[in-house]
């Protein structure tokens, strides 16, 4: 397994940022339930926290 792209800044966006957009819009074309909605604005909100608290502290 290449260990190098996994943890590499552009797998981070990836799993954070680009692909729960890209499951929100999936989702909002294939009318899924709010709940479905929900969980991934969470998860892209979360992702931003966890994204930004480091940056902060400095």
């Amino acid at each position: 397994m290449n260990t190098e792209f996994t943890s590499s800044k552009w797998f981070l966006l990836l799993v954070t940022i680009i692909l729960p957009l890209i499951l929100l819009a999936v989702a909002a074309v294939l009318d899924a339930g709010i709940c479905v909605m929900i969980a991934l604005l969470v998860w892209i909100g979360a992702a931003f926290l966890v994204l930004y608290i480091p940056k902060s502290e400095d």
